[in-house]
C-alpha cells in the first residue's frame, strides 16, 4: 500500500476517517459540495483496554467490535475508510538526493532508508516523493515516508472485521495538515508546528506548503499527566482522570485570584510531566532549526485529546516564545448548526484533528504540494 500516492493524488468517493487512539476511537465524515466538504457524522467512543499499544492493535477482534459500536452509534453511511499509522516506528524524511527518475528512485529508496530507520527495511512498508529539483539542476528534494508493516496491517484487520473496507492508510501528520491548513490560507506558506497531544504520546510535526519535512514522536502525552495526579494524590486512575478533566489547570502569574487548594496540589504534581513535554518540544523544533538552516517557526497548533487541558495553549505559548493556537478544524468545517451545536464542537474538535484530516481525503481537501 502507498502512502504518498494516496497523499498527493485524489480519488472518489465518501470515507470515513478512523483515528485509532490508545484512548479513544474516533471517526469523522464529510460530504462533498459546490462549498466544499460539509460534516455530515462525527462519533467516538472509549478505546478497550489494552487493545491498542505503541500505536499497534494487539487485539484485532476486540477493536473490530468496537469498530462496530463506533459505526452505528454514530450513524456513519460509508463504509470505505481511511485511517492514519503513528508511533516512533513512523518515519517522515525529507533528504537530498542526485537527480534520478521514479523508477530509479524507487530502487534507491530502501537503501536510503536503512540509514535511519529503527528496524529492518525488511519489516516496513516505504514509499517517496519527489518535492522538487536543486536550483543547479544536479540534485533534488525527497519525501521519504516509512512505517512498520505490523501497524497497517492489524488495523486493517480490525477493519474488516467490523465489515468496512480499508480504502487508505496514510501517515499521521498528513492528516493533520489537511485538516487545519489549506492552500488559500495565509499559514501555508509559513512553517507552522503541529503538535498532537495524545494518550500515550504527543506526535511534533512541521508543515510548510502542503507537506511535512520534519515529525517526531515523543512517549508523553495525556497518560503521563493522569499518572502524576493518580501518584501525587494517591488516587485511582479513573478518579484522577476525572480530575484531569475537571480540575487541572497550569497556573500562571495571572492567576491572582483565590485557587483552590486542590487545583494548586493538581498544578504541582503535573509540573513535572509538562516541563518534560516542554523540553521535548524545544529539542524537536531546534532539531528542525539545525537541520534546515535559514528556517523559522511562525506559529503552532495545538491538538488532541490531551489538549484541553486548561492554559496548556498559553502554558506553551509562554515556554516556546511563539503564538500557541488550538486547533479545532470541526469549528471551521461547513456545518448544519442544528446538528453539531457549538459546544460540542468546541469541545470535540481539538481532539478530531486526525480523523477530520482524515475524513477529507478524497473531497478535493488536498494541499497545494498535494495536487502538484
Amino acid at each position: 500500500m502507498s502512502f504518498l500516492n494516496k497523499f498527493f493524488s485524489r480519488g472518489n468517493g465518501k470515507l470515513v476517517g478512523i483515528d485509532f487512539g490508545s484512548h479513544e476511537l474516533k471517526a469523522v465524515q464529510y460530504g462533498g459540495s459546490s462549498r466544499g466538504p460539509v460534516l455530515e457524522h462525527v462519533y467516538r467512543i472509549a478505546t478497550p483496554a489494552g487493545a491498542i499499544k505503541d500505536g499497534v492493535v494487539a487485539d484485532a477482534q476486540v477493536i473490530g467490535e468496537a469498530l462496530r459500536q463506533l459505526m452505528s452509534e454514530g450513524s456513519f453511511s460509508a463504509r470505505r475508510t481511511i485511517s492514519a499509522v503513528s508511533g516512533p516506528t513512523v518515519v517522515v524524511r525529507q533528504i537530498t538526493m542526485p537527480v534520478m527518475n521514479e523508477r530509479e528512485l524507487r530502487d534507491s529508496t530502501k537503501y536510503e532508508a536503512e540509514r535511519f530507520l529503527p528496524y529492518s527495511v525488511d519489516e516496513a512498508q516505504i514509499d517517496s516523493k519527489i518535492l522538487g529539483k536543486s536550483e543547479d539542476g544536479q540534485n533534488m528534494d525527497v519525501l521519504i515516508v516509512a512505517a512498520q508493516r505490523d501497524l497497517i496491517t492489524s488495523q486493517m484487520a480490525a477493519l474488516q472485521l467490523a465489515g468496512l473496507t480499508p480504502a487508505v492508510v496514510e501517515v499521521e501528520p498528513f492528516s493533520m495538515v489537511r485538516a487545519m491548513i489549506a492552500p488559500d490560507d495565509a499559514l501555508f506558506e509559513q512553517n507552522v508546528a503541529i503538535i498532537n497531544v495524545g494518550g500515550s504520546s504527543t506526535s511534533i510535526n512541521v508543515t510548510k506548503a502542503g507537506f511535512v519535512p520534519f515529525t517526531r514522536n515523543v512517549p508523553i502525552g495525556g497518560n503521563a499527566i493522569t499518572k502524576a495526579i493518580a501518584n501525587g494524590l494517591n488516587v485511582s486512575n479513573e478518579d484522577a482522570e476525572k480530575m484531569k478533566r475537571e480540575k487541572a489547570r497550569i497556573l500562571s502569574q495571572q492567576d491572582t485570584g483565590p485557587v483552590p487548594p486542590t487545583v494548586t496540589r493538581i498544578f504541582n504534581v503535573i509540573t513535572p510531566p509538562l516541563t518534560e513535554l516542554v523540553t521535548e518540544i524545544h529539542k524537536s523544533l531546534d532539531y528542525f532549526r539545525t537541520r534546515f538552516r535559514g528556517e523559522t517557526i511562525q506559529s503552532v497548533m495545538l491538538g488532541g485529546g490531551s489538549s484541553r487541558l486548561e492554559n496548556l495553549d498559553a502554558f506553551l505559548s509562554h515556554e516556546l516564545g511563539l503564538p500557541v493556537s488550538l486547533a479545532n478544524p470541526l469549528e471551521r468545517s461547513t456545518h448544519n448548526a442544528a446538528d453539531f451545536p457549538a459546544d460540542f464542537l468546541r469541545d470535540a474538535g481539538p481532539s478530531m484533528i486526525v480523523a477530520a484530516g482524515l475524513g477529507k481525503r478524497d473531497l478535493g481537501a488536498e494541499t497545494r504540494s498535494a495536487a502538484a
